[in-house]
């Protein structure tokens, strides 16, 4: 569907929404399960190599310039098992000693790779601190709730909370860890971060970074090009729809622009329909683990080509031969 541009809001008479904005703290996209899976895709395609970053979320069935793919990227690296190398054409990614120590070590019960797998989970910083207060002893879900969108230094964003509460349970739970294991990284509380910050709100023409759910959603900075009438949702050169202003982060210019400025800049752009998610459990054969299916409610005729493409692409990955994955496991531990 085309976009209309109305031509009686100007960009100087439009009035940018200064309400305070709640931001999530940084947190994972997926759970350290899910990253440690990511990871080995990567490794059955690049082995020890770093690989460009448009390359990486191929592995992953996203395309190029994908939110999730930049999300996915962020949460293997704030798990620590991913390092980000350079930026926007030249930026890369590897995968870290430790990730390498996890995926290659195929010793039945080892205590080195459980090891490494605890240290994964507390990485994060935000697991860190909540792993501090609480240990194994997590309220309730309403509690827990309760204190991170009231009481938590830095509260979460209402739409964001209850996924990192997911997201948080399951790698805890993951990892096994107990009242014994220490965080490896101690949080430094210095009181920044209770510190009142005021909110930045982003102007057309300005160059942003998008940070969605704790993790950057850009692969280089964008430049706004307009607002929805209500001021709440932003719109990017070279972004299809549109992100929420409340999100975006100041940035510099990139040096070499992928996408030049829009000749609408400086318009304004209807308010995009609220997007609700649907999501699809499918429990596995061995009833200790399960594959996730989610999907936007509301898709475009691209989204749906773009969604049937990657549909092929797991087909394919889940339905190799397993002696071609035996094979692989002894050419890995051969590299050892």
């Amino acid at each position: 569907m085309a976009l209309k541009f109305s031509k009686e809001l100007a960009p100087a008479e439009a009035t940018p929404d200064k309400r305070k904005r709640t931001r999530s703290p940084a947190y994972p996209f997926i759970n350290l399960e899910t990253a440690i899976t990511r990871a080995q895709e990567f490794f059955n395609e690049e082995q020890r190599n770093a690989a460009n970053w448009n390359v990486a979320v191929k592995h992953w069935g996203f395309v190029e310039g994908s939110s999730n793919g930049a999300s996915t990227v962020a949460a293997l690296t704030s798990f620590g098992l991913l390092q980000d190398e350079g930026i926007g054409d030249k930026r890369r990614v590897r995968l870290t000693q430790n990730a390498l120590r996890i995926l290659l070590d195929k010793r039945p019960d080892s205590q080195e790779r459980a090891e490494l797998i605890k240290q994964a989970a507390l990485a994060p910083k935000i697991h860190q601190q909540l792993w501090k207060k609480w240990g194994n002893d997590l309220p309730s879900d309403a509690s827990l709730r309760h204190t991170l969108l009231l009481e938590w230094p830095t509260p979460f964003n209402e739409n964001a909370v209850d996924g990192f509460i997911r997201e948080y349970k399951d790698t805890i739970a993951f990892a096994k860890l107990t009242e014994s294991d220490k965080v490896a990284l101690e949080v430094q509380d210095n009181g920044d971060e209770q510190k009142e910050k005021t909110p930045y709100v982003a102007k057309i023409g300005d160059w942003v970074q998008w940070e969605h759910n704790g993790v950057l959603g850009f692969q280089e900075p964008k430049r706004v090009k307009g607002f929805s009438p209500d001021g709440n949702w932003a719109y990017v050169d070279g972004q299809q729809g549109a992100v929420l202003a409340s999100e975006l982060l100041p940035e510099s210019a990139p040096a070499s622009p992928r996408n030049p400025p829009d000749p609408n800049t400086g318009q304004r752009i209807p308010s995009p329909p609220k997007t609700t998610m649907q999501e699809m459990v499918v429990p596995l054969a061995n009833g200790t683990t399960k594959a996730v299916f989610q999907w936007p409610t509301s898709l475009s005729k691209e989204d749906i080509e773009d969604l049937k493409d990657s549909l092929k692409m797991l087909e394919r990955k889940i339905t190799r031969p397993s002696s071609e994955s035996t094979k692989a496991d002894l050419e890995n531990r051969g590299k050892l």
